[in-house]
């Protein structure tokens, strides 16, 4: 289970994200409206994410879309569906649901 937050009317959630062999985190936006994940092209030019996790929510080799967005990301509907999330707004928290 992990944390989830409201800014500015938007979920966030930290994500983390293994890239050419290092690992960094940011806070990225939860959409459940946005059919593919995406990422902020200057953060991840080429778009290659080896792993992201949220919490227990984890994929590897997981195709994502590199955008010109001010947000470090966008976790879409692809990632949510693929990884069983779980969103409980009365917590905050998202988790997965095959636990």
């Amino acid at each position: 289970m992990k944390t989830i937050e409201k800014r500015n009317g938007k979920l966030y959630a930290e994500v983390r994200l293994k890239t050419e062999g290092s690992y960094v985190s940011y806070p990225m936006i939860l959409d459940t409206t946005k059919e593919v994940t995406s990422v902020n092209q200057t953060l991840f030019p080429k778009g290659e994410i080896e792993t992201m996790s949220i919490g227990p929510l984890k994929v590897s080799d997981f195709p994502v879309v590199s955008e010109n967005i001010e947000e470090a990301g966008i976790i879409g509907l692809d990632f949510l569906l693929k990884t069983g999330a779980k969103l409980n707004l009365d917590t905050m928290t998202i988790s997965s649901s095959r636990t």
